[in-house]
C-alpha cells in the first residue's frame, strides 16, 4: 500500500510567487522572445510536502533541484499568482503520481 502523497500548500506557493514579483527587473525575461519583464520559477518538492524554489536560468543547480519533482512556471508582474500556484500543484501532482 502506498503512503499518502503530500503536496506543498497552495497558499504557500501563491505567497512565494507574490513576493517574487518584486524581484522582476525591467530587463528580466522569462523566455528569450518575451517582450514583458518576467522570470522563470522552479518549485522543487518531495512526496512529504517539503519544497523549495529558485528563479532564473540555473542550469539544474540550486535549491529546487534537491527534490525529485519540479514544476516550472513563468512569472510576470501581472500574473495571477493563485492560478500559477494551482498550475504548480497540478504539475507536482502529475509528476508524483507518475512515480507511484
Amino acid at each position: 500500500m502506498n503512503a499518502e502523497i503530500k503536496y506543498p500548500k497552495m497558499i504557500e506557493i501563491q505567497s512565494k510567487l507574490i513576493s517574487l514579483k518584486a524581484d522582476i527587473d525591467d530587463d528580466f525575461r522569462a523566455y528569450e522572445d518575451d517582450t514583458l519583464p518576467g522570470i522563470m520559477v522552479t518549485i522543487g518538492a518531495n512526496n512529504e510536502g517539503d519544497w523549495s524554489c529558485q528563479v532564473g536560468d540555473n542550469s539544474f543547480t540550486g535549491a529546487a533541484y534537491g527534490y525529485p519533482h519540479w514544476a516550472v512556471v513563468a512569472l510576470y508582474r501581472r500574473s495571477n499568482c493563485y492560478e500559477l500556484a494551482c498550475e504548480v500543484i497540478d504539475q507536482l501532482e502529475e509528476l508524483a503520481n507518475d512515480c507511484v
